[in-house]
């Protein structure tokens, strides 16, 4: 409740301000793996724009859409956390100001994620001996972002396109690395190459000034 209504008080301000054009939407993909997330975009020219996103993540056991089940002693792993990403987007066809039904985009987030785990960890191989273990933290990293934004009506926004971020946190994960999911993020094991990739998909509503 405190995130939604830190939400609705920061883009209620925003909007008060004629000269941008403001957007909120949600991100559909994160809710795969039980996250909330607000987008919201503030423009004053076509060409680029300040992008601010929050959202939670509720007790996930999400390990990515590839999920390589190594065996490393660790069960009933769950990951909770609060999100904020804070970046711009640059828009290389619009750059001269002239407004355009469809964009191509890329950008760049600053992301602060606080992240709460719990899991069982089984204390001898092969046995029936489970011990609770925890882990919390919270990491600053960034992500990129690309990918196409199409305005349907004159107040529906569809964005769509993929997030890579770049995390960099302790060595406090519970068991495999790659199997610890971070808010904000995804998971290290969402494809088989390079990991904590995310996807974007974003129906936005655009306040009229």
């Amino acid at each position: 409740m405190r995130l939604l209504f830190l939400s609705v008080f920061f883009l209620t301000s925003a909007t008060c301000h004629a000269q941008w054009k403001t957007s909120v939407g949600v991100n559909i993909p994160p809710i795969i793996a039980k996250s909330a997330e607000i987008s919201s975009e503030f423009r004053r020219n076509p060409g680029y724009s300040l992008n601010f996103n929050l959202g939670h993540t509720f007790k996930t056991g999400h390990t990515g859409l590839i999920d390589h089940k190594v065996y490393d002693r660790i069960s009933e792993r769950r990951t909770s956390g609060t999100f904020v990403k804070a970046g711009v987007r640059l828009y290389p066809t619009s750059m001269s100001a002239k407004q355009k039904r469809n964009h191509f985009f890329l950008g760049a987030f600053l992301i602060l994620s606080h992240y709460r785990q719990t899991a069982l960890f089984e204390e001898l191989e092969v046995s029936d001996t489970y011990t609770p273990v925890s882990s919390k933290g919270t990491v600053l990293f960034p992500a990129a972002t690309i990918g196409f934004q199409h305005n349907l009506t004159r107040f529906l926004i569809l964005d769509w396109g993929v997030q890579k971020s770049f995390v960099l946190r302790e060595n406090n994960y519970l068991g495999r690395r790659d199997r610890n999911y971070q808010p904000g993020a995804g998971s290290a094991q969402s494809d088989p190459f390079i990991g904590y990739f995310q996807g974007i998909l974003s129906l936005k509503y655009q306040f009229s000034n």
